[in-house]
């Protein structure tokens, strides 16, 4: 019972996070979908690390609906700013 019990609120936990966190993605097609942000909806803020000409920074943007027939990622982050404070690799 302590078993199912633990899975259950580990279980709960996980969807909270999900639906809560604000994570900067990889790309720019994983930050408005899935796993961590998918509850993104067209027009949502969205951040992901991209490489531009001065290295790699966390790029701001928002979710726009991405041409042709997409089953997993519907939207992409389209840029509208760069944060050249923020540095990677």
């Amino acid at each position: 019972m302590k078993f199912f019990a633990s899975i259950s609120f580990s279980l709960i936990i996980a969807a909270i996070a999900i639906t809560t966190v604000d994570a900067i993605a990889l790309d720019e097609k994983l930050a408005c979908g899935a796993p961590w942000n998918i509850a993104h909806t067209e027009g949502a803020p969205c951040k992901f690390w991209g490489k531009d000409g001065n290295g790699t920074h966390v790029h701001d943007g928002t979710c726009k609906k991405r041409n042709g027939f997409h089953l997993i990622h519907r939207l992409e982050c389209i840029t509208t700013s760069v944060d050249l404070q923020t540095t990677c690799c």
